[in-house]
């Protein structure tokens, strides 16, 4: 008598229950909330295009040096300069004296100074418009000194509500705005760079002035 061979039934595939479905759904809107944030930022850092701002600015400058007996409009007693606005608290006047150099008031604002607004020109410009300072001792001949940098240095002592007076030995620093503790800095030879407190004090040392006047727009 022959033996019956007995064949194994098929396994149906398992479906997912209802509490398996729920569990991939919420890891997937739980994966989804945390990468979309990143990928909607913008990449890079927003101190770099500031930087490139204070390039140009420094570029400027060093234009309109040449033009005018190497001096800076801050400085120079040319009659297209701003030495008159020296003593004033409308620092725009610095940056408007160099509006062919410069081109475009747009390069003036950093990305990250948010109550502060791009001017579609220099006509309607003012310190609304402006996120930088400007260095009133600024010297085309002295590489060290400041020439410009983000509005949000401290220390020292302000006076009239726009000059800043800092001093090799000033505790200066950065708030929290802008750049968080931290700034970009143009010096007098057209170079930039970022800013750490303990590098801009550094700086301040280097600069060769006992007191640096800042007008803070």
């Amino acid at each position: 008598m022959m033996a019956t061979t007995m064949r194994a039934k098929p396994q149906r595939a398992r479906g997912l229950t209802v509490v398996e479905v729920l569990l991939v759904i919420a890891t997937v809107v739980l994966v989804a909330a945390v990468l979309l944030p990143m990928l909607a930022k913008p990449k890079g850092s927003p101190r770099i295009p500031c930087v490139s701002n204070l390039k140009q600015v420094g570029l400027a400058f060093r234009l309109w040096s040449n033009d005018n007996n190497d001096q800076f409009p801050q400085v120079s007693t040319n009659v297209a300069s701003s030495l008159a606005w020296a003593n004033s608290p409308q620092v725009f006047r610095h940056f408007q004296a160099m509006s062919n150099e410069l081109v475009t008031p747009k390069v003036l604002i950093c990305p990250s100074d948010e109550k502060r607004t791009k001017a579609s020109d220099f006509v309607n410009f003012s310190n609304a418009n402006l996120s930088y300072f400007i260095a009133l001792d600024a010297d085309e001949s002295k590489p060290q000194r400041l020439l410009s940098g983000d509005r949000n240095i401290t220390g020292g002592t302000l006076s009239n509500g726009f000059l800043r007076i800092l001093t090799s030995n000033t505790l200066a620093g950065w708030t929290t705005n802008l750049h968080n503790k931290s700034g970009n800095l143009g010096l007098s030879d057209g170079s930039t760079m970022q800013a750490s407190e303990k590098y801009l004090h550094r700086q301040l040392e280097l600069g060769d002035l006992p007191t640096v006047r800042l007008a803070i727009p």
